[in-house]
């Protein structure tokens, strides 16, 4: 339901309660009369599959209908997973028969961006290790991407992957060990880590479109909510889709 400073929409985003990233991106991109509303899950590891993750969601997803949202956004991405595509398959059938509203989910994001851009052959930056970034290869290839190559940004503290703490250069410098000249878009993967703040910059350098998760889900938000505003400074994406 729209409000006083949401008038246009009321977006609900839930996120796992250690991302710290995936808010300020998307506030950064927010386009006047539409508010996001974050609602956070427990997150204390990686879930053992679909019935572990709704576990976690549950309580978040009750939530978030609490301010009436005119849409809901799942800020969490399941192409880490073993078996991504069919949890994200089930993710959407289970949030979408509680919410009764749409629903934009980040593991859907990314692949509608590069058909937007007829991109098909792509270099993919992460946050994982090289062990999780073949589940990644196999939901893009899957998907009938062609995945050039993956650079996997794996920083470890006491045995976990702390994604937030990635640094603009780390993305960078692994954006260029990806790009090829058979690569025809680079892609950022991992909710919890930046790229959505220097997509332009990556893209005047690598003369490519640059798809980061988190602008590519609020991109797919807006625009599966007939929000077609352009928004300047985050690539290619949202200036010309």
């Amino acid at each position: 339901m729209t409000d006083a400073l949401g008038h246009r929409a009321v977006f609900s985003v839930i996120l796992p309660a250690t991302n710290v990233i995936t808010e300020p991106e998307m506030s950064a991109i927010r386009v006047p009369g539409i508010t996001n509303q974050t609602y956070r899950f427990p997150f204390p590891g990686r879930p053992e599959g679909f019935n572990d993750l709704i576990n976690l969601m549950k309580p978040a997803i009750s939530l978030a209908l609490e301010c009436q949202p005119d849409r809901v956004i799942i800020g969490f991405s399941t192409e880490f997973l073993p078996n991504g595509l069919q949890i994200a398959s089930d993710l959407r059938k289970y949030v979408e028969d509680i919410v009764e509203r749409p629903t934009t989910l980040a593991s859907e994001a990314v692949p509608e961006a590069l058909n937007a851009l007829s991109a098909t052959r792509v270099g993919i930056v992460t946050p994982y290790p090289t062990e999780t970034n073949q589940n990644v290869y196999s939901y893009f290839s899957d998907l009938g991407f062609q995945v050039c190559d993956i650079a996997g940004i794996a920083k470890t503290d006491r045995g976990r992957i702390d994604t937030a703490q990635v640094r603009e250069e780390e993305v960078k410098a692994a954006m260029a060990a990806v790009d090829t000249a058979e690569v025809d878009a680079l892609v950022q993967v991992g909710t919890a880590m930046i790229c959505s703040g220097f997509t332009t910059t990556l893209e005047q350098t690598h003369k490519k479109p640059v798809v980061g998760v988190n602008a590519a889900t609020y991109w797919m938000a807006l625009r599966n909510h007939s929000i077609l505003d352009h928004v300047k400074g985050h690539g290619t994406l949202f200036e010309r889709y």
